[in-house]
């Protein structure tokens, strides 16, 4: 004691070297076991990714079972939507141009006599949007998907008939890719059997496509209302309504004020009628389909 009273400076050093010799001899025993430990872990790591690598995957009779189930369920579902998407378009019927110009006549007479009957205009010579064909043959390619579309076309004229608007004022139809001359002219070999449809060149079909129709009616609010509640519902043919513009046929109020405006009041809340122009997309699945239904 006498010698740390008399070497104060000295002693507090060596007391501070050996406080922290044993905090360095701690930390080092420390990070030492932390440092075996990881050491250890990465080796397991490392021996199990060996063994994986090396080993021969082989399912388990529960997993075999999972995925079975799995695989059935989904071949199932895949198939109900198919089922469901062929009974959401009308099938393209093996027809020749001849026929289809009868069935174009026989379509526009149809919605003429539903249009006299439901008290509905129609657009001077109106033929469904197949102005051309009216005087005039497809060719062999295009007059199969010609008919579809042509029942998709009626369908939705007389939809919008039996809705009681109106008028149509006007329908217009974006044309098919093989109306082309290009199309057209796309034949199978000499050898092929007189008579039979012509095929277009062979490629990739997309799953999904669809052909526009443009269409501008007018009606009440309600008799629009129920235009388009059907064609949504549509059950024999998918349709999606793409854009859609609505005026109102009066544009301005009734006169505000003033003696001269009471004698002539009108009501026209319920009373409007409007203007409808929307551009609806038929959609045809490349599945396989039916021959007729």
């Amino acid at each position: 004691m006498n010698w740390f009273r008399q070497n104060k400076f000295l002693g507090g050093f060596l007391v501070a070297l050996a406080l922290t010799t044993v905090l360095s001899v701690f930390f080092l025993l420390r990070e030492k076991s932390a440092a075996d430990a990881a050491q250890s872990r990465l080796e397991s790591a490392v021996n199990e990714l060996t063994r994986l690598r090396r080993s021969v995957p082989f399912p388990s009779e529960e997993n075999l079972r999972k995925t079975r189930t799995q695989a059935d369920g989904y071949r199932s579902s895949l198939l109900a939507l198919e089922n469901e998407m062929r009974t959401r378009m009308f099938p393209k019927l093996p027809i020749q141009p001849n026929e289809f110009q009868a069935q174009l006549r026989a379509a526009t007479i149809n919605v003429t006599e539903h249009a006299q009957a439901f008290r509905v205009r129609l657009p001077d010579n109106f033929h469904l949007g197949f102005d051309q064909y009216a005087t005039s043959l497809p060719n062999g390619l295009a007059a199969p998907r010609l008919g579809r579309q042509l029942r998709a076309i009626e369908w939705l004229a007389k939809t919008i008939v039996e809705a009681h608007a109106d008028s149509i004022n006007s329908l217009s139809r974006t044309p098919l890719p093989e109306e082309t001359p290009a199309a057209a002219s796309t034949r199978t070999s000499s050898r092929a059997r007189p008579g039979a449809p012509p095929k277009p060149a062979s490629g990739k079909e997309k799953m999904v496509d669809w052909t526009t129709v443009d269409l501008a009616f007018s009606g009440s609010p309600a008799a629009i209302r129920r235009a388009f509640n059907q064609i949504a519902a549509a059950p024999e043919q998918f349709y999606i309504l793409r854009t859609l513009r609505i005026k109102n046929q009066v544009d301005k109020g009734p006169p505000r004020g003033g003696p001269e405006a009471a004698p002539s009041i009108s009501f026209i809340i319920g009373t409007e009628h409007v203007d409808v122009a929307a551009k609806v997309e038929i959609m045809k699945f490349n599945i396989a389909e039916r021959e007729a239904r």
